[in-house]
């Protein structure tokens, strides 16, 4: 099955701060409103490719499913999404797999300009797990209306989210997980420093990692469950990337090499990704 990304939520404290940062890299995300809970609201990046990055906090005390935990403790990445024709026929396919589903879930938001935007949603695997799982989303409104390129990156050498990095406690866990879920080929591994064991999935926008020895990615894990610790920008062109934004100087990874901003509030929860 391929996975299409739509989307992966970034949670923060607050969102305009996080937006100066941003703009400080290069990035102009762009507000885009107050969730249909009244409590969530959020700014979209949006690549050529029709994915973008959300970052997503509260604007109101309340209860809500957006990942609060994770908004209250300015996690980053929260969550991902991927993109699918059919909600039902997704939630049949995940279910005949044998694993649970929620859904569909309607949703909404509304534009600064008015406009409403709906979407379904549905969410898959046990409340153990379900973040290490995509969720989907079907538009029911049209997509342009949930995200359009954003002037700081359309034509630039940023086409899109390129690669997930799940952080996980048992990485053969979770690839058997995925190979029985998503039928996705075997991974290609390495060690990167800084990190810890990477799986990368070849032709898939999406990695497996876990620490090896102590570090922010196992601290991670100690306070959240196996979740995306890491969003990667797609770009063909590393070096021109590097010249066009902060970055670090490119590590190694599985399959491509990785470079990460260089902004301290983000470590190396943001980066860029060139794969082979």
């Amino acid at each position: 099955m391929e996975l299409t990304i739509d989307h992966v939520p970034f949670a923060v404290r607050d969102l305009a701060a996080t937006g100066e940062e941003f703009d400080r890299l290069g990035l102009d995300p762009e507000y885009g409103g107050v969730h249909g809970n009244g409590v969530t609201h959020m700014s979209v990046l949006g690549f050529e490719d029709e994915s973008y990055l959300e970052l997503i906090s509260e604007r109101a005390d309340g209860e809500h499913d957006f990942w609060p935990d994770h908004i209250r403790a300015d996690a980053g990445p929260a969550a991902w999404c991927v993109r699918v024709p059919d909600i039902v026929a997704a939630c049949k396919r995940v279910l005949e797999r044998g694993y649970p589903v929620r859904g569909p879930l309607y949703g909404s938001r509304e534009r600064e300009d008015g406009t409403l935007v709906e979407w379904d949603r549905a969410e898959f695997g046990t409340d153990d797990d379900r973040l290490l799982f995509p969720f989907a989303i079907a538009d029911r409104t049209p997509l342009s209306a949930r995200v359009e390129p954003s002037p700081s990156v359309a034509g630039g050498p940023l086409t899109g989210i390129g690669q997930v990095v799940l952080g996980v406690t048992d990485l053969g866990e979770a690839v058997r997980t995925f190979r029985d879920c998503y039928r996705i080929p075997t991974p290609v591994r390495d060690e990167v420093p800084g990190i810890g064991t990477v799986a990368s999935v070849p032709g898939q926008p999406v990695a497996f990692a876990t620490p090896t020895d102590d570090g922010w990615l196992a601290d991670r894990l100690d306070r959240f469950p196996d979740c995306p610790c890491s969003c990667l920008l797609a770009t063909d062109d590393l070096a021109t990337a590097r010249a066009a934004y902060p970055l670090t100087d490119p590590i190694e990874w599985p399959d491509g090499r990785v470079a990460f901003f260089e902004s301290e509030p983000l470590g190396r929860r943001l980066g860029v990704v060139e794969r082979s």
